[in-house]
């Protein structure tokens, strides 16, 4: 068994404007669109596959109102539903990369 600490960047954009999307589409702002996860997991390690555990929760959340996109400030493990609004549990067979 092996313990991994990660975080993960990125989004996804549309090539087009799409009316049921808006604000999809790529656009030379796409810096302040990005969002920002972070975690911990395991890795369970059975010779014949490795079987992933990972807990995240976002750190930056891109849709949030401009200057008010980081999530520092509303992180509240106490808090039952934050946890179920933000942790994330994803199971997983195999490196992601």
């Amino acid at each position: 068994m092996n313990a991994a600490v990660f975080v993960d960047a990125g989004n996804i954009w549309l090539l087009h404007d799409d009316d049921k999307r808006p604000g999809a589409k790529f656009s030379k702002d796409f810096l302040n669109e990005i969002a920002v996860g972070a975690g911990v997991g395991l890795r369970l390690d059975f010779s014949i596959l490795i079987l992933r555990l990972d807990l995240a929760m976002p750190l930056r959340v891109p849709y949030y109102e401009k200057g008010n996109r980081w999530a520092f400030d509303k992180i509240n493990f106490g808090d039952s539903n934050w946890r179920k609004d933000n942790l994330v549990l994803n199971i997983a067979i195999g490196y992601p990369f």
